[in-house]
């Protein structure tokens, strides 16, 4: 792996850990020690997450 696509893996990486920490209230410390298969399910979430908040953003629909 040449030393962009590293520099790109821990950027995607960080901005993946980000996410998780404002979306579900993660601490960083955590987010780093995941294993790939807990990260993938965790994002899948802060993925539906994010996207009923727009929903109800567009919507203007009370939280239920």
């Amino acid at each position: 792996m040449t030393a962009k696509e590293q520099q790109f893996k821990q950027r995607k990486t960080q901005d993946e850990n980000w996410e998780m920490l404002t979306v579900l209230g993660m601490p960083w410390s955590e987010a780093i020690k995941l294993a790939d298969n807990d990260r993938e399910y965790l994002l899948v979430k802060v993925a539906e997450i994010k996207e009923a908040h727009k929903q109800r953003l567009l919507t203007d629909s009370p939280i239920n």
